[in-house]
């Protein structure tokens, strides 16, 4: 019961020191908020262009172009056998050849076309890695394979992290410097309770504790409001991006963005934990218990 009693009036001061911060507490909230929105709106987009670029990379075929000669079976067979290899396909020479004279007009020339194996791998890392080794095949004359666009991808990708993380930790910076003028408020207009606290040998995490809990008080609230912010912008944007993948690489699969929900426990945590960490800082420095 003891206990309890603590931890009640604990969450009881915390509340008391809300109320004298005033205004300050939106301002904390407004700015971390600011800051975590920016942070998860970036987090979902790499994460989206990761999935893309993971679903494209898994239907990413290499064309193989064997030379006259070669069994196009037996050289699929070996290509299979390779580790990173999902599925080969063989277009016969003598097929391509009868779709090419469906569409145009080449009578009287023979077939120049060569046999061809459509390689489809588990995996975009590998793909240079196999095409190279497809390559050195003696039965395959040339390979080609469209890695460009997945490359343009994934320096998209780097760059919004990259960008991400700059303006997030600016926005951070700003924040905590935030929070700890606010905390100091607090500990100015309490400095003569906690000097009579400490006098009467009362434990520091009596005193700290509620100051402690009003920083991650406003981690949580800034989460909740970055993630509101993200649901509309979300319900706003989702269809055109996905309409615009759709149409930019339209053999992928239509769910290819990453939830909400993990977004925002990642963004609690990290509320919770700027939020908390700086008035711990900040109750540290200023209170000598």
């Amino acid at each position: 019961m003891r206990q309890l009693r603590i931890l009640a009036r604990v969450g009881m001061e915390t509340i008391l020191g809300m109320r004298k911060s005033g205004w300050s507490n939106w301002l904390v909230i407004g700015i971390l908020a600011v800051a975590l929105t920016i942070f998860g709106g970036v987090l979902q987009l790499t994460m989206t262009l990761k999935n893309v670029v993971n679903a494209w990379g898994s239907q990413l075929e290499i064309s193989a172009y064997l030379k006259d000669g070669y069994d196009p079976k037996a050289v699929a067979r070996e290509i299979s056998q390779l580790p990173q290899v999902s599925l080969v396909e063989i277009v016969p020479k003598d097929v391509a050849w009868r779709d090419m004279q469906s569409s145009f007009r080449v009578a009287g020339v023979n077939n120049p076309l060569p046999n061809t194996l459509h390689v489809r791998l588990n995996s975009m890392k590998v793909v240079e890695k196999t095409a190279n080794k497809l390559q050195q095949l003696k039965a395959v004359e040339h390979v080609r394979y469209p890695l460009k666009v997945a490359r343009n991808i994934n320096r998209l990708r780097h760059f919004l992290e990259l960008a991400g993380i700059i303006v997030t930790g600016a926005l951070t910076t700003a924040t905590l410097i935030v929070i700890g003028n606010t905390i100091h408020l607090v500990i100015e207009a309490r400095q003569r309770e906690i000097e009579i606290l400490s006098l009467m040998g009362v434990n520091p995490w009596y005193i700290k504790g509620p100051l402690v809990l009003q920083g991650a008080a406003y981690g949580m609230g800034a989460a909740f409001l970055s993630l509101i912010i993200l649901f509309g912008v979300n319900i706003y944007a989702d269809a055109y991006v996905r309409e615009q993948l759709l149409s930019f690489l339209p053999l992928l699969p239509n769910n290819m963005e990453y939830g909400l929900l993990p977004t925002f426990i990642i963004l609690l945590l990290v509320g919770v934990a700027v939020g908390a960490g700086g008035s711990a800082w900040t109750s540290g420095r200023y209170i000598k218990v």
